[in-house]
């Protein structure tokens, strides 16, 4: 069977047979291929010209390398493909991620580079937002803010204003009232500090991304902004609910901190990664990209298979990152990639 039919059975739902070498994976609807596969191989990257990439448990894992990660990518733009790098992860911006890649060796361009921190400002300026965000979140979405001329402000900059001590990045914090009052909570939470809170008036949405300070005072604060402050706006990087570590060991996502903010205020936010609906359309306005001519390859069934699938994508899954054979046989027929590889290698048609 070839990759055109394979594809296009996975997309109609009609169960696929497999050719010679490549072996139904454990879940029916997904076409096993290696590096052996090369007629498979051609036929598929022949269907595409853009190839959309994760980056965390395809290209490395943490700060290691994954084995032939250069070399594929190398031998995927000898193909002609073009490459975009797209990530959930929020904890850098597209800046410090290029640094990234050059420490490990990978050549990018600075405009290739999608990771979720830069997706939050995109979204913001797409808005035509103007105010002042209420961050939960670390330096990476900070960047991308400022990048787009987007004020922000966080409660560690509150608490530091209230305690005498300018912010160095400019983004201030209002009165000095308001500034105390979110220092007063931090310091010492009681239902008292909590009903005298004065909010930034001119505070417009409350951003959340990856943010190893979490807090329920963060909590607090941004829950009286999105229920007291008319039309305020609700953004998630992400809603990752963890992230392999190493060792066996997933550490907890952005996710887990959106929850808590829309438990807090029974209100759900504006997705703009990998599972969201405003990143497809965000990317075909931006680099032109025809989902008919593209293939994302992702290690995540809900993130990045999610967007392939909802998009008409093809999806690619390299056994390299968080899913499992287990989770692989136990998924259900929608949520299956089209094409499972052993790594990224693989589907560049080399042997790591």
């Amino acid at each position: 069977m070839t990759v055109a039919a394979a594809a296009q059975a996975a997309r109609t739902g009609t169960p696929a047979a497999t050719g010679p070498t490549a072996t139904a994976a454990p879940a029916a609807m997904a076409v096993r291929l290696t590096h052996r596969d090369t007629q498979h191989l051609d036929e598929l990257l022949d269907r595409v010209s853009t190839i959309i990439l994760d980056q965390d448990g395809v290209l490395w894992r943490g700060s290691t390398l994954l084995p032939g990660t250069a070399e594929a990518l190398e031998e995927l733009r000898r193909r002609g493909k073009r490459l975009l790098f797209l990530t959930n992860n929020s904890s850098r911006s597209r800046a410090q991620y290029r640094r990234k890649f050059e420490a490990l060796g990978l050549e990018v361009q600075p405009e290739e580079i999608v990771p979720a921190s830069y997706a939050a400002a995109a979204y913001l300026q797409s808005i035509g937002f103007s105010q002042r965000v209420f961050l939960i979140g670390n330096e990476g979405v900070a960047e991308e803010l400022e990048a787009a001329g987007i004020d922000y402000v966080t409660l560690e900059q509150l608490c530091a204003e209230a305690a005498g001590s300018s912010s160095s990045n400019g983004s201030g914090s209002g009165s000095n009232g308001v500034a105390s009052s979110a220092a007063a909570l931090q310091q010492q939470w009681t239902a008292e500090t909590f009903a005298n809170l004065q909010l930034d008036p001119s505070i417009g949405a409350v951003v959340i991304g990856w943010d190893p300070a979490f807090s329920y005072t963060k909590v607090c604060y941004a829950s009286a902004c999105l229920r007291e402050i008319p039309g305020c706006h609700f953004v998630a990087t992400n809603l990752d609910s963890a992230d392999a570590m190493g060792n066996g060991r997933f550490m907890p996502g952005t996710g887990c901190s959106v929850h808590a903010v829309e438990t807090a205020v029974e209100r759900r936010a504006v997705n703009v990664g990998k599972g969201g609906d405003w990143l497809l359309p965000f990317l075909c306005d931006k680099y032109g990209l025809r989902p008919e001519e593209a293939l994302i390859v992702g290690d995540r069934l809900d993130t990045d298979v999610a967007l392939g699938r909802a998009g008409g994508l093809l999806t690619v899954l390299p056994m390299t990152g968080v899913t499992t054979e287990a989770k692989l046989a136990a998924a259900e027929l929608g949520e299956l990639p089209h094409y499972v590889v052993p790594n990224l290698a693989a589907l560049a048609g080399l042997d790591f």
